[in-house]
């Protein structure tokens, strides 16, 4: 008989039972939009970057804090809002020259191009008004009839409503026409859309189709309401916006002016949310926006992204450089888990986005973000006594 202690090899209730214990740890890894090869990706919206160090076995993760830039573009050419067509029916003046011209040139449309940028509503409407003051008075200067006396045209005014928040075009002496039924032509650079999730012409959509659908009209032909009398906004000091102008007048005529309010109020301030894809884990699903077919039977248009979106980020507005947000208030909610963890993250490729597809236009004005990755570490499960001193 051996003289070694014998154990029963073939029991099946150990004394020492076996647990996979995980401990999980959490891993902050701060990402600004300066760290990308700028070569490669020269733009901040959409870029890719290699990590520190390998992040293994990853159980989930946050978009913990961002830093966005406040500059951003509601109006650009790549959004394809800034262009609006017009027509114009002079009246009858002693200024005759100026007359004949704008006479002949009643059937081709004048088309005005807003500067890029962010507006405030009545900054709109000083753009818009002296934009097509502008654009007539450039076609008279190169008329031959007209440019001999240096005609210029003032006659156009917009006036932002801010009670009934709606847009006022009008005319203190010709008449004009508003062709919001004619789609406007945009040169688009193929990097300003690089998913399939956007129409490559917005024009196609329902709203935000143009400059005028931001200020509140329809694809639709506008014509002016004619007025012998004064337009007025009670609420405001000097209240009289427009008033017909006889000067050129010839006599025994009757001086009229002409107006046309937007139908429903602006919408001048863009998107509220940006859209955050992390390539490859994304956990958000989305719908497809502008669907009008979804009752058909046949080419219903009804449709959505699975796995579309990794952060959903809300805007605000502010006069302020940048615009913080954080998940310790209410505005970031996004937490993405995933099952089984994922093995092995070496890159991070972002995208930032609209709903629709449209990348947002940092105008290359770098941000910074921090995204937190939850790693299942293995561990040998211990049992902690620790006292905390009176003084902690």
């Amino acid at each position: 008989m051996s003289r070694y202690p014998q154990f029963n090899v073939n029991n099946e209730h150990q004394l020492i039972r076996r647990q996979n214990t995980y401990v999980l740890d959490r891993k902050l890894v701060t990402i600004h939009t300066e760290d990308r090869d700028i070569n490669k990706w020269p733009h901040p919206n959409y870029f890719e970057v290699e990590l520190p160090a390998t992040l293994s076995n990853v159980q989930s993760m946050r978009l913990v804090e961002i830093q966005l830039p406040s500059n951003r573009y509601v109006f650009s050419n790549n959004q394809q809002n800034t262009k609006l067509q017009f027509y114009l029916r002079p009246n009858l003046s002693t200024e005759t020259e100026k007359y004949t011209a704008l006479a002949i040139n009643i059937n081709n449309p004048y088309t005005i191009t807003i500067q890029e940028g962010f507006y405030t509503p009545d900054e709109m409407a000083y753009e818009l008004e002296h934009s097509m003051n502008n654009a007539v008075s450039d076609f008279l200067l190169t008329d031959p009839s007209a440019a001999s006396v240096g005609a210029t045209y003032t006659n156009f005014k917009v006036h932002y409503d801010r009670v009934g928040q709606r847009m006022y075009f009008g005319n203190t002496y010709d008449g004009f026409v508003l062709p919001f039924n004619v789609k406007v032509d945009y040169t688009i650079p193929c990097n300003a859309i690089v998913t399939d999730h956007q129409s490559p012409n917005v024009w196609d959509q329902y709203t935000n189709w143009g400059l005028p659908s931001y200020l509140g009209f329809n694809k639709t032909e506008y014509t002016p309401i004619e007025t012998s009398g004064n337009v007025l906004f009670n609420y405001e000091a000097n209240n009289i916006w427009l008033s017909p102008d006889p000067t050129y007048l010839p006599p025994t005529y009757t001086a009229y002016a002409y107006y046309v309010a937007s139908p429903q109020t602006i919408s001048m301030f863009g998107d509220g949310v940006i859209y955050m894809e992390f390539d490859k884990f994304n956990t958000m699903d989305e719908l497809k926006p502008y669907v009008e077919r979804t009752n058909n039977m046949y080419n219903n248009d009804y449709n959505g992204r699975v796995n579309s979106a990794f952060a959903k980020i809300p805007l605000t507005y502010t006069s302020q450089s940048s615009l913080i947000f954080d998940s310790t208030n209410i505005y970031l909610q996004n937490v993405s888990q995933y099952q089984p963890p994922i093995d092995k993250i070496k890159k991070a490729k972002f995208k930032f986005r609209y709903h629709d597809g449209r990348l947002v236009d940092f105008k290359d004005d770098n941000f910074n973000f921090t995204i937190a990755f939850n790693q299942l570490k293995d561990e040998i499960a211990r049992e902690y006594v620790v006292r905390v001193p009176d003084d902690y």
